[in-house]
């Protein structure tokens, strides 16, 4: 039985990316005590890792700290409920909470060694993602409105996500051609189209690609199962087996 225990945790730690006690508690339906004892013996064979400190406290598989933050921002757009309580410090409720927040990075990458022009194209490439999601889910968020905007100086990761309606919902309402998510980041990356049609816009991601490609960063950009990933200069689309309900973006500097 208590193997049995064991492995439906370590399954369920699997599955998720990441949980709370509290999820595991929940999933599993045994006393908490019982579950810290299931995950210490986790831990001590190595196939779990603990991270965080209360009241943040939760549970991954074996991860570097890049990987941990990338799967922590996914998990808060994937989850059936936002945290909020506990991402506080990171959850942009309305675009000048954002913007405001994006402006006070810019002192922070100048005081971390990050030059003056990369820092401002940094800033500005941030500023069109974000704002992307305010202005592309108006009235259409799954739950919460906003955004989830972390900076990681530590990695060099900018970290955003949003709990809305995804690239392929936006552009699929003016391109009914479009067939997949890949499909529609391709078109939101390297045509100018807007999902907020028939505003003359749709540059956005255009321009974020270009300040990525021309200064050699990497971008992540999920949305359902589609991916977009620049690395060494080059741009790539794919489609991913997760299926990511709004976007989740990691760039990395």
């Amino acid at each position: 039985m208590k193997t049995d225990t064991n492995k439906k945790i370590f399954e369920f730690i699997k599955e998720k990316g990441q949980v709370t006690p509290k999820e595991i508690v929940n999933f599993i339906g045994f006393s908490a005590p019982a579950v810290f004892r299931q995950l210490k013996k986790l831990q001590e064979s190595g196939l779990v890792q603990k991270s965080g400190c209360p009241p943040s406290v939760f549970y991954h598989l074996p991860m570097t700290e890049k990987e941990r933050l990338v799967q922590e921002t996914i998990k808060w757009v994937c989850d059936k409920e936002a945290n909020i309580i506990n991402n506080q410090d990171f959850y942009c409720s309305a675009r000048d909470i954002f913007q405001f927040r994006n402006e006070r990075i810019l002192k922070t990458l100048f005081d971390n060694g990050v030059n003056e022009s990369l820092s401002y194209l940094l800033i500005a490439a941030i500023g069109e993602i974000g704002n992307n999601s305010f202005d592309h889910n108006l009235g259409k968020w799954r739950d919460v409105p906003g955004v989830y905007f972390k900076v990681d100086m530590g990695q060099r990761l900018v970290m955003l996500g949003d709990r809305g309606q995804g690239v392929f919902a936006t552009l699929n309402k003016i391109r009914p051609d479009i067939e997949n998510d890949k499909e529609a980041l391709h078109i939101a990356f390297t045509e100018i189209v807007s999902g907020r049609s028939p505003e003359r816009r749709g540059n956005g991601l255009k321009f974020v690609k270009k300040v990525l490609v021309e200064n050699n960063l990497k971008l992540l950009f999920y949305s359902g199962r589609g991916l977009c990933e620049i690395k060494n200069q080059q741009v790539f689309f794919t489609i991913i087996e997760k299926n990511i309900l709004g976007t989740v973006v990691i760039i990395e500097f």
